[in-house]
């Protein structure tokens, strides 16, 4: 049991308590002003994708198919927008699509906050697990990642998993042990839902790790119980995200990301001469504040744990090769070791094609596709985390005053030594005499003196001034905020939404949104806020495309109708005038529904269209047999997201070609009839229709949405009434034992 905290502890308590929600309260303070944060992915990826999501669930609408990016894609497939987590679903159905924005960029940190505090404890007193709760809910990955709400919220999970594992393998007996499965699932699933498959995947590694030191503890028998829950919540969890499991598999199926290989998969490795950003948090990159807008410096590359957490993890480890046994119990020394060999290893795997450990991961299947090798970051900093939660154990201690307090300092000193060092090093290095002014001093300066003040604050702590402890966890606050809030624009760039559509240009200048696509290039989503229909887009899963859009063919059987200079310099546009500034308005694009008389059979589309007379036929990969004759009428009746209804009229067989991407998941009926879904043109869908007057409707109804959605609901009850048993079970039994005694 973790040790009884003293009145006078309770200062280190309030001290991370306020600062905590300080922070927080800043982080959130555009949901008192109207705004949210906007830059980076937040305004060109996330943003926009949940304004989708927002009106579909307004409107009633399924919310899997987006169809104003890559002329449609299945969103709910790309992950990222997390659209069948329960929370999302509630947040965006109920609160006004800015308020529910904000609210899911900061309600993940609380949650990290309370579940890393719940881990904690079965290690540490109270203020030390309020403490590295404080240093893991908003350490520098953290922060920086604020940028990536989803990935935030799934690694908010996985303190809470860890705690889960723990109550799994060590629960005495069978009732509880069903407790804690039907946690570790119900958390297990949660993270799924979220629909970032690398942090799970990151998560998933440490709580291997962390199953494996539990359960070699046990004997054979307890251990093979625990084996048993922790599996079982596992599967049980998997079950219950099923529906994203599924959906994510469909889109990877049908995205470059197949195409992918090791060089992709270690773009973004951690260059080993960036951990020198570990002793300098600003001088690599010559600025204190908004660092991260400097070229390849982005929010991928937090290195920086925070002085006080490196200066206290490299102590306790001194402490323990110095053979020191105050503070120490062979459970802490079991997990702190753990922990630091843990750091070692997850910072040896974010160094990635230069370490060339993480070569291993680009052997298995799924995970190999992942691509920033640096991501690994975020377990080096639950290490840090962790082992500095130790170390303050050890300093909240009333009888280390007996002990010489002097132990183990030379590794803090030794730290703050090497950055100043270092610093002076990469100053007269890299620096020359005209760059070298008292501002370069200055933030050179930054590094040894935090490190400096962190080991200074560390000896007068192991001499029992307990005033220290407490200057130890304000300058961790002071440090991590100046760090991952100061230094990030996430967290100061906010505006409205009427701002953000300002930024792509004046109405007049623009092209008119209901003439056709646009392609543009680049990072164009927030197009789509201005109802625009967009060729290209940006999102983690591209889909993959047949056709080659440099083609004028192409992109007239796309429905393109206005092209930025920003899509393709080398596109030659014949018939193409200047529209305004750097767009191009296109030659007549052809109808978005339409029928033709004649087709032909292509393997080759990107070659074929070439050749073809798209306005009369289309390209297919089977035999129709159409008609031939004068080509009919068509006309829409309904053009919603996933549901396109037309009305058409024909003397002959005909075939249905609209300009909407392909995918295997949609469906057609002919007047309620089931019909086969056609590949037209290499990338669009369309339908044969017979002669007569008939009513089309096509509808995105991938498998996944009733087999994933039936498997994560039968789970989820599963889960749910595990729980109920348990918790029944365990009241019963605790009644049973009043009553006799």
């Amino acid at each position: 049991m973790p040790p009884a905290e003293r009145p006078n502890d309770r200062d280190v308590v309030w001290i991370v308590m306020v600062g905590s929600a300080a922070m927080l309260l800043w982080m959130a303070r555009g949901l008192f002003s109207g705004q949210v944060p906007f830059t980076g992915d937040l305004l060109h990826f996330h943003y926009p994708l949940r304004e989708f999501y927002s009106d579909a669930l307004a409107q009633g609408q399924h919310f899997e198919w987006m169809p104003s990016l890559f002329s449609g894609f299945d969103v709910a497939g790309e992950g990222q927008l997390g659209a069948y987590h329960p929370l999302h679903w509630l947040w965006y159905r109920v609160l006004p699509l800015d308020t529910a924005f904000g609210v899911e960029l900061v309600a993940a940190y609380p949650f990290l906050f309370g579940g890393m505090w719940l881990f904690l404890r079965r290690w540490c007193d109270q203020p030390s697990a309020a403490f590295g709760a404080m240093l893991f809910a908003f350490c520098g990955f953290n922060l920086l990642h604020g940028v990536h709400p989803n990935m935030v919220g799934v690694v908010a999970h996985l303190p809470w998993s860890l705690w889960a594992i723990h109550g799994a393998c060590e629960s005495p007996n069978w009732r509880l042990r069903m407790r804690w499965t039907g946690v570790l699932a119900a958390l297990t699933g949660s993270a799924l839902l979220l629909g970032h498959p690398q942090a799970f995947w990151l998560s998933s590694v440490a709580e291997a790790g962390y199953a494996l030191l539990l359960l070699q503890a046990l004997v054979a028998p307890a251990r093979m119980h625990g084996v048993a829950a922790v599996l079982g919540g596992k599967a049980l969890g998997a079950g219950i995200g099923a529906i994203q499991i599924l959906a994510t598999l469909h889109s990877v199926q049908r995205s470059t990301r197949l195409a992918s290989d090791a060089e992709f998969a270690t773009t973004f490795s951690l260059p080993p001469a960036y951990l020198w950003h570990l002793l300098h948090p600003y001088l690599l990159w010559g600025r204190v504040f908004r660092w991260n807008e400097l070229p390849g410096a982005g929010d991928e590359f937090a290195v920086y744990g925070g002085a006080v957490s490196l200066v206290l993890a490299v102590w306790w480890l001194a402490r323990r090769v110095s053979g020191s046994r105050f503070g120490r119990t062979v459970r802490t020394d079991r997990i702190g070791l753990c922990a630091a060999l843990f750091t070692v290893v997850a910072m040896w795997m974010a160094t990635g094609r230069h370490g060339g450990l993480y070569f291993v991961q680009t052997w298995l299947p799924m995970v190999g596709q992942f691509r920033a090798p640096v991501r690994y970051l975020v377990l080096v900093q639950l290490g840090l985390a962790v082992l500095s939660a130790l170390a303050l154990v050890q300093l909240m201690k009333r009888d280390r005053e007996q002990e010489a307090g002097g132990r183990g300092m030379w590794a803090p000193w030794g730290i703050a030594a090497a950055s100043a060092l270092s610093a002076a090093w990469l100053v007269w290095t890299h620096a020359d005499a005209a760059s070298a002014t008292l501002s370069t001093l200055g933030i050179a300066a930054m590094g040894p003196v935090l490190f400096g003040a962190a080991a200074l604050l560390l000896t007068f702590a192991t001499h029992g001034k307990r005033w220290a402890v407490a200057g130890l966890v304000l300058l961790a606050l002071a440090d991590q905020a100046a760090y991952g809030l100061g230094g990030v624009v996430a967290w100061h760039d906010f505006l409205t939404r009427e701002q953000v559509v300002e930024l792509i240009g004046p109405v007049d200048e623009r092209p008119d949104p209901t003439a056709g696509r646009i392609a543009h290039g680049g990072f164009p989503n927030i197009y789509v806020l201005s109802g625009y229909r967009l060729l290209d887009g940006y999102s983690g899963l591209t889909p993959a495309r047949k056709l080659d859009y440099r083609s004028p063919r192409a992109l007239r059987v796309a429905q393109v109708a206005y092209a930025h200079g920003g899509f393709d310099r080398e596109v030659q546009m014949p018939a193409a005038e200047l529209f305004t500034g750097e767009w191009v308005r296109l030659v007549e694009p052809v109808a978005r529904v339409r029928l033709v008389a004649e087709s032909q059979v292509s393997s080759q589309p990107a070659v074929d269209i070439e050749q073809l007379d798209v306005d009369a036929s289309a390209l297919v990969t089977r035999v129709l047999g159409l008609g031939g004759g004068p080509v009919g009428t068509v006309r829409m009746v309904q053009d919603d997201p996933g549901e396109i209804r037309v009305m058409t009229r024909t003397a002959s067989r005909q075939l249905l070609v609209v300009s909407e991407s392909f995918d295997d998941g949609w469906v057609a009926d002919v007047d309620g009839v089931e019909t086969a879904v056609e590949e037209v043109n290499g990338d669009f869908i369309g339908c044969v229709v017979p002669p007569g007057e008939h009513q089309i409707t096509l509808r995105f109804s991938p498998s996944y949405r009733t087999l994933g959605g039936g498997i994560s609901l039968g789970s989820a009850m599963l889960t749910l009434a595990l729980f109920l048993v348990s918790v029944t079970t365990v009241s019963e039994a605790r009644e049973g034992k009043s009553q006799v005694g």
